[in-house]
């Protein structure tokens, strides 16, 4: 009987949890708005400088997120990831926010962190994304290893994704659409005023 109980309470905070994590605001606090915005400018040199033919497939993209930090976490039966990133159009100047919260069911138990860049390969994608109403999901290429050896990655549903674990290679992933959210910079500056 006691072992039902806590898993029965386990497995209420993992939910509440979950759901708490669809909260967040897409947009960092007004103060570590900068700092924000050049930690995913540092992200995206990284990411440029591991990944040979990346720049040219930006500039030919309609738009891109980089997440420069993105937690992992799971803990019995639930977890999920959730980390904020800066939008930018091709030429490289930041348009909006971003917000990843992915919450999953399972047996998992752990952490980890991870960097993330997000690449919209049609205007119809990238408007979906800035509607709030992506669907799907899109596999990741993972990035580690030496500078400029890992390739360009093909296309998934109209985005390529990028993941590079903050402390070394991590395993694959998959990245769920619908848990993207965007935030124009005018909305954000506009929210902080109510």
């Amino acid at each position: 009987m006691e072992i039902s109980a806590r898993f029965l309470c386990s497995s209420i905070l993992a939910l509440i949890a979950i759901t708490g994590l669809n909260g967040c605001d897409t947009a960092p606090k007004i103060e570590d708005r900068a700092a924000f915005t050049k930690e995913a400018e540092d992200s995206r040199a990284l990411f440029l400088s591991e990944i040979s033919g990346l720049q040219a497939q930006l500039d030919k993209s309609v738009g891109y997120a980089v997440f420069p930090g993105v937690g992992k976490w799971g803990f019995l039966f639930g977890g999920g990831q959730f980390g904020r990133g800066a939008v930018f159009s091709p030429s490289g100047k930041q348009e909006a926010w971003a917000a990843v919260s992915n919450p999953s069911i399972g047996l998992q138990i752990g952490g980890q962190g991870l960097q993330m860049l997000i690449v919209f390969q049609t205007a119809e994608r990238f408007e979906d994304f800035k509607k709030n109403v992506l669907a799907g999901s899109a596999s990741g290429t993972v990035v580690g290893g030496n500078a400029g050896t890992a390739g360009v990655a093909a296309y998934d549903n109209g985005v390529a994704v990028y993941i590079t674990g903050q402390k070394g290679l991590m395993a694959g992933a998959s990245v769920g659409l619908q848990y993207l959210r965007y935030m124009s910079l005018a909305d954000a500056i506009a929210a902080d005023k109510k």
